[in-house]
């Protein structure tokens, strides 16, 4: 390439190429990446409960409790939802397998009466996908979320509670493995100057009411 043609190609920068399309790579990388294989997801509804000891020392120490009353629910902080293989089975000879998965859905119950008081479950359930996870390749679900928790007491008996929970998970499984791949590339990044936007001044005035 000349001094003149190096001249006219377009500026390299991270983001869209330009309408014309970007000029073909300088160099080819060896990068090491997590690959995924195969992926899917789906939205899953379970009804579970759980017992809960009451009264002082116990789990919820504070307040009575009567059927039908809310519990509050929400995915444990700092927890994800994970998934366990507990079988795999090739399917003929196509790449793919049949997983056998126990998913665990890690829950905070709060207790309705003291917001301080709050206790940890894990919620399971197994799972059935086909996905092309080759041998190496782990199934990874910590992408999913917890889309609806509603948990009521269900039954108040001695010195405890049932609290009943139906759930509604967005489960993501993905089959990922950490591998080498060659990729086409323009080099190493060079950062720009950052920039910050003015804002509107003066600033749009509110609307008034008429």
């Amino acid at each position: 390439m000349t001094a003149e043609e190096n001249i006219k190609q377009p500026e390299i920068t991270p983001g869209e190429c330009p309408p014309k399309g970007c000029p073909p790579p300088t160099r080819i990388e060896c990068i090491v990446v997590d690959k995924v294989y195969d992926s899917c997801f789906q939205v899953d509804e379970r009804t579970r409960s759980t017992v809960i000891t009451t009264g002082d020392g116990n789990e919820f120490p504070t307040g009575t409790f009567t059927a039908g009353q809310i519990v509050p629910c929400a995915l444990d902080p700092g927890s994800r939802i994970s998934c366990e293989v507990l079988n795999k089975t090739p399917v003929n000879d196509s790449g793919f397998f049949s997983l056998h998965l126990l998913v665990r859905v890690p829950v905070r119950l709060t207790n309705p009466n003291a917001p301080t008081e709050f206790v940890l479950r894990e919620f399971t359930f197994t799972k059935l996908v086909t996905l092309c996870c080759p041998e190496g390749t782990e199934v990874d679900c910590s992408e999913s979320s917890l889309l609806f928790c509603n948990c009521v007491v269900s039954e108040v008996g001695v010195g405890n509670i049932t609290v009943t929970c139906d759930l509604q998970i967005c489960l993501v499984i993905k089959c990922i493995l950490t591998v080498q791949l060659l990729v086409p590339s323009y080099g190493f990044c060079v950062p720009a100057p950052c920039v910050t936007l003015p804002g509107v001044c003066p600033p749009t005035p509110p609307p008034q009411c008429f």
